[in-house]
């Protein structure tokens, strides 16, 4: 048993603390790079929101921003080491969604997705 105050899985998810975080991390191991695919694929989340979280990752070593085009100042963000071990995070909340929370798709359907998830996130 752990005897000390510190709780892993509390300071953790104060990390983790935005909503599009995930969300973000996940449109980057689908190929997605650039701030309007991120907006595209999420688009209920503001653009404020959206460069506060992007800046907040890269705060956090999660994510490295690079400028692709200076003149229209053109930019890509892709997962650092710290963030590629979120991997097996993303998957099991994606798991999690369509085991618990997802009663519109058929199992096979389900186990069809969580298979190509694995496949995205590099998961054996």
């Amino acid at each position: 048993m752990v005897e000390n105050n510190i709780c892993p899985i509390g300071n953790t998810l104060d990390v983790f603390n935005r909503k599009w975080i995930f969300c973000i991390m996940s449109n980057i191991y689908n190929g997605k790079t650039h701030f309007n695919e991120f907006k595209q694929m999420n688009p209920t989340i503001s653009n404020h929101v959206l460069a506060q979280t992007l800046k907040y990752m890269e705060e956090q070593g999660m994510v490295i921003k690079t400028v692709t085009d200076e003149v229209h100042n053109k930019t890509e963000y892709s997962l650092t080491e710290k963030g590629l071990k979120t991997n097996k995070i993303l998957y099991e909340i994606t798991s999690y969604f369509f085991n618990e929370l997802d009663d519109t798709r058929t199992e096979e359907e389900k186990e069809s997705l969580l298979k190509e998830y694995r496949e995205v996130y590099g998961i054996k």
